[in-house]
């Protein structure tokens, strides 16, 4: 027997190992803000932490961003579903596998893309997961359980990138949005080393875009009216920075206008500013319907092009220029119990950049 046993204990600490890299200490019970429709986003003690099935996995949320999005869905009519845990920009370390996921391990530090595509439609296999009509409203934090809480169930490890080493995970967090969002819209517009391009809104999602489109190789001329966008524009290596264009900016002078405060009056600058064959992409949600000259556009030949989100791929390569250095958003820290202050105060346009949560 004792021949028995000790032939057989190389095998049970080998399958100890084996379950100590699929968990980590896990509790039942965790704290997070729930969002319902008719009492709005609340704070709860007692929501449960989920057990990985199959093909699935637990992710400890390490750090997770606020954006102007969540208070569309609060404050202003945006409908994404109903009953679930809010906060779309998660980074994470991966706390416990279920059965037949192999792609990660416990430990590893990793991104959530928000738009959580399916894998399997045609919009998915071709690589335009961002519109993948299967996920529709069961995107991280906006209709499926997101961020402010303390460990999310992830359905779809497919929708994982993971964090490169240099990347603090409070930064991962603001790419998965306030840089991924710009990246996909420059990148999908066709922006390279002989475009000149036109930002309207050099706030959070406009300061990035600038990195990015430098980093691209653009020429970019940035407009805002805020004197403290204007500065960090500058900070971010814009070419021209202007509180209204000037009489010297002739119409039809940019390649491609990117709008990141999209309301008609920002919207009517870029169909005058684009040139014949130009590309404008209305980026921002400052207005749900805009109006648009089919005459002129018909005539100049422009593109009036949507942009949602980005892809599995375009977060890739947005910690790719993070890891280089090309971009670095602008992240300030707080704890998650402080989120209702937070969120308060974008509200009233208290900061530029992104606010970004320790649970």
């Amino acid at each position: 027997m004792s021949l028995l046993l000790k032939r057989l204990s190389p095998i049970k600490q080998s399958y100890s190992k084996v379950l100590a890299i699929r968990t980590m200490s896990i509790p039942s019970t965790q704290y997070g803000f729930f969002y319902n429709k008719a009492s709005g986003l609340n704070l709860k003690k007692d929501l449960p932490v989920n057990k990985p099935g199959a093909g699935q996995l637990l992710l400890k949320v390490d750090a997770v961003g606020l954006c102007h999005s969540d208070l569309h869905v609060l404050y202003e009519g945006l409908d994404c579903g109903d009953n679930y845990v809010m906060g779309h920009e998660i980074a994470g370390t991966v706390a416990e596998l279920g059965e037949e996921v192999s792609e990660f391990a416990v430990g590893d530090r990793v991104a959530c893309v928000g738009p959580n595509g399916c894998g399997l439609c045609k919009h998915c296999l071709t690589g335009n997961d961002n519109v993948c009509t299967k996920s529709f409203l069961d995107w991280f934090g906006l209709g499926y359980n997101g961020g402010y809480e303390q460990f999310l169930l992830v359905k779809r490890p497919r929708n994982l990138v993971k964090i490169p080493d240099n990347v603090t995970s409070e930064e991962a967090a603001a790419i998965t949005d306030a840089v991924l969002t710009p990246y996909h819209a420059i990148k999908s517009a066709g922006v390279g080393p002989a475009s000149n391009i036109l930002i309207i809104g050099a706030g959070g999602l406009g300061g990035n875009a600038i990195q990015v489109a430098k980093a691209f190789g653009a020429k970019v001329t940035v407009l805002d009216k805020k004197d403290k966008a204007r500065d960090q524009a500058k900070a971010f290596g814009a070419d021209q920075v202007y509180s209204e264009l000037p009489d010297s900016v002739l119409p039809g002078s940019f390649s491609a206008c990117f709008d990141f405060v999209s309301v008609q009056a920002t919207y009517d600058l870029c169909q005058k500013y684009c040139e014949p064959k130009g590309t404008i992409v209305p980026v921002g949600l400052g207005a749900t319907s805009l109006n648009i000259n089919l005459a002129d556009l018909d005539l100049r030949e422009i593109t009036v092009k949507g942009s949602f989100w980005g892809t599995l791929m375009d977060l890739r390569e947005a910690f790719e220029l993070a890891a280089q250095g090309k971009v670095k958003p602008n992240v300030a820290h707080a704890p998650l119990s402080e989120l209702p202050k937070y969120m308060e105060k974008l509200r009233a346009g208290g900061y530029e950049g992104r606010v970004v949560f320790n649970p």
